[in-house]
């Protein structure tokens, strides 16, 4: 059976990682963003390397776990759902003004993610800043249109997930697909 990868994207703070946790709850394979996890790793190191002091070296780290991550959901029958893809990574260095590496975007096309993503937008009722997150809610903002301009020039179809409860929330990812399925974008949607 074939593997339908859907990214799910937004700037920080927008409900992602609580939305992608209550989808693994109900059975889907997720994968956690993998830049929250190199942040807390590289803080951790003595000359970690951090997105704000050194955003291509980062996004370089980012990019190669996140194929990683992309290459593992391969073997995985059903429906994947990924806190943050490869796109995501272009993204971010837009909102930089920092060039792209041509083979990013030459990775990103060989890759078998859905077409079809769901982006969250800002939220400033549960925004939140952390250690990992230390953007501003208008910074969010800012690396939201840079997202979403990145995932469109790369040929997503991009769905905005409406504020709501979290139930709200994933009634919503799961009837876009249903749709989808329906009009026969994506073969299946087993857990």
């Amino acid at each position: 059976m074939a593997t339908q990868k859907i990214i799910i994207t937004g700037g920080p703070g927008s409900g992602k990682s609580t939305l992608l946790e209550a989808l693994k709850r109900k059975g889907y394979t997720c994968y956690d963003e993998v830049s929250r996890r190199l942040i807390k790793q590289e803080a951790e190191r003595q000359s970690g390397i951090l997105p704000w002091d050194n955003l291509p070296a980062f996004a370089e780290m980012v990019f190669s776990e996140m194929l990683a991550q992309h290459n593992e959901a391969e073997q995985k029958p059903g429906t994947c759902f990924f806190d943050r893809a490869l796109p995501d990574v272009l993204g971010y260095l837009k909102n930089s003004n920092l060039p792209t590496p041509a083979r990013y975007i030459d990775v990103i096309n060989r890759c078998s993610y859905e077409r079809n993503a769901f982006i969250l937008p800002p939220w400033s009722e549960i925004f939140v800043q952390d250690s990992e997150r230390p953007q501003t809610f208008h910074e969010s903002v800012s690396l939201y249109h840079s997202l979403f301009d990145a995932y469109s020039e790369q040929g997503f179809r991009l769905w905005k997930v409406p504020f709501g409860t979290i139930d709200e929330r994933i009634a919503f990812v799961e009837d876009v697909l249903e749709a989808m399925i329906e009009a026969n974008s994506v073969p299946s949607l087993p857990k």
